[in-house]
């Protein structure tokens, strides 16, 4: 079982809505979901929008860690180098799909090169050709895209991601293995046939060549250590729509339907806190012979947050979620009940 550690000043919360216009998560209390953190690994600070995006795309694994700072952009927006990406966020584009995006490095390292360099046959445009099943030919740079990079490629929505390729595939050695490797606008996909496709960390190679700054930084002690359990779990129903999200701060990780409280038996509004918990329970209540009687054995990871009996918990009785049914819990499925047992904790 997944262990959630509790910090200090963590908050953990379930807040119940009714629907009345309050179907957004509720603002996080101020003493977690830090805006600036420092990464001790990666000797670089994230902060605010370019933070968010880290969190919600991947994190290191994603995206790598920062190897700058984070530098201002023409118009507004900021931008910051990392391993395999320069991540951008653009004010002027907010709602659209390039709010963020990755920059040009690949474009840009090209043009610092001589011309010597260029002669590379990787470098020269290709013969322009009718596609073939495994090979694509690009007219806006020239050059074409072909079998396992190609199919990395179009599956990882490569045009966002990566741009264009501006180079042919060519060989290249990194020190203890050599890939067949392409240049694209927005970085670099190396292949081998003991790796398979893979996001080159060409950050540091486009940051150097742009003169950027990668210096480690000091830690200041008024910036919190990077830490996964920095945001808050807390949890957000939604009784209107009959939905359930598990909040890491100000992400949602997941979201499922849920059954809540009929009209003689409601789930109550407010934020709550975990009281008790209870890993499988006889539940038991009710008049016999009335319709509000019930008598469950193995109620699965029930999780109480009123001392009037309200919970969650898994409802093994139910075959569909989605609507009001219960006496004022909040039913679940077993792999969200699991989920939740795991998510949240006491207090």
């Amino acid at each position: 079982m997944k262990k959630f550690r509790l910090l200090a000043a963590l908050f953990i919360a379930l807040a119940i809505f009714d629907g009345s216009g309050l179907t957004a998560a509720v603002a996080a209390p101020s003493s977690a979901n830090p805006t600036k953190v420092f990464l001790s690994d990666c000797g670089h600070y994230l902060s605010n929008k370019i933070l968010y995006y880290w969190r919600t795309h991947g994190r290191q694994e994603g995206i790598g860690c920062p190897v700058s700072e984070e530098v201002g952009l023409d118009g507004g927006g900021t931008a910051q180098y990392f391993k395999k990406y320069r991540l951008e966020y653009h004010p002027e584009n907010a709602g659209s799909q390039w709010e963020y995006s990755y920059g040009l490095i690949g474009s840009e390292y090209l043009a610092t090169l001589s011309p010597e360099e260029k002669t590379n046959s990787a470098y020269q445009a290709h013969i322009p050709f009718d596609n073939e099943p495994n090979s694509t030919y690009y007219p806006e740079t020239g050059h074409t895209l072909s079998f396992a990079l190609r199919d990395y490629w179009k599956a990882n929505n490569g045009l966002y991601n990566f741009g264009l390729p501006i180079t042919e595939e060519y060989s290249y050695f990194n020190g203890d293995k050599t890939y067949s490797a392409q240049l694209f606008e927005r970085g670099r996909l190396l292949y081998s046939a003991e790796t398979g496709v893979v996001v080159d960390e060409f950050g540091p190679i486009a940051a150097q060549a742009s003169k950027i700054d990668t210096s480690a930084q000091k830690q200041d002690p008024a910036i919190p250590v990077y830490n996964v359990n920095l945001w808050e779990h807390w949890v957000d129903v939604n009784l209107n729509t009959f939905t359930i999200k598990f909040m890491d701060g100000d992400i949602v990780v997941r979201q499922n339907r849920v059954i809540i409280g009929t009209a003689k038996n409601p789930t109550p509004t407010g934020t709550f806190y975990v009281r008790t918990r209870i890993a499988n329970e006889h539940m038991r209540g009710g008049e016999i012979g009335t319709e509000d009687f019930y008598d469950l054995d193995n109620v699965l990871y029930t999780q109480y947050f009123t001392g009037e009996g309200h919970a969650l918990h898994y409802a093994w009785w139910r075959s569909s979620f989605g609507y009001a049914g219960s006496h004022g819990c909040v039913n679940l499925d077993l792999d969200t009940s699991y989920f939740a047992w795991n998510w949240l904790t006491f207090g």
